[in-house]
């Protein structure tokens, strides 16, 4: 008996360790995503010469807040099955009438990540009238008091094609006409969803008229290569 209690105890011990070094690992890992995710995010260093933080991007953002099912799509990854960590660049605004902002993601391993893109995928077709309502809406907000000005803005929201950004890329082109009393004003741009293992960035960019595609795909790339660089400092899972 005195064997077997000895052997029982044995085991129980080494499977509290078990769960000590998988809890350990756990905590590595969740440390080691959010410096990820921190470090991943654009900042104005990686924008072209002429970007500053942006005075009316906050404003917008807000005004992309889509409700019910298409309410997932709000945090840009955060809340999703598996995310572990996620980090908002600040909204940006380029010399020419450009603002933007990023969002990375980590998630518990690249098949939670594909599983988020794919989810996101299905939920932007499904809530392509509220995104488009929404879009609506951020550019009454980011137009403050001249939006009094503003007589009418159609908006539309399709899936479109763009060069591989990482192990995933997904694009869905913005446009929007603004109707003012005077005169009439496009906006175009891209929301791009990308990943890269168990990470997933988001990028919104929009410009008022003709879209600079060469700037645009810089900064994507840019965002790109910082998730491939933070994803290599991510403990490997077994």
């Amino acid at each position: 008996m005195r064997f077997v209690a000895a052997i029982s105890l044995l085991f129980l011990a080494a499977l509290i360790a078990s769960c000590g070094r998988g809890s350990s690992a756990d905590e590595a890992y969740r440390e080691s995503a959010q410096r990820a995710v921190q470090d991943s995010v654009l900042t104005v260093d990686n924008l072209p010469e002429g970007w500053a933080r942006s005075e009316i991007g906050a404003q917008a953002l807000a005004g992309l807040a889509l409700n019910g099912d298409c309410a997932a799509l709000n945090g840009r990854g955060a809340g999703f099955p598996g995310e572990v960590a996620t980090a908002d660049s600040e909204p940006f605004a380029g010399p020419h009438n450009q603002q933007l902002a990023s969002t990375v993601t980590a998630f518990s391993d690249p098949e939670a990540a594909r599983a988020a893109v794919r989810r996101a995928n299905d939920l932007v077709l499904q809530c392509r009238d509220q995104i488009q309502n929404a879009l609506k809406q951020a550019i009454q907000n980011a137009a403050g008091d001249l939006g009094r000005l503003i007589g009418s803005i159609s908006a539309a929201v399709e899936p479109a094609q763009y060069k591989p950004l990482g192990d995933e890329t997904s694009a869905y082109s913005l446009k929007a006409d603004i109707s003012t009393l005077l005169t009439s004003i496009d906006v175009n741009g891209h929301i791009l969803v990308m990943r890269n293992g168990p990470l997933t960035g988001v990028l919104l960019y929009a410009t008022l008229g003709d879209l600079d595609a060469g700037e645009e795909e810089g900064i994507a790339s840019a965002l790109s290569t910082k998730i491939n660089t933070a994803e290599q400092t991510l403990p490997r899972h077994t």
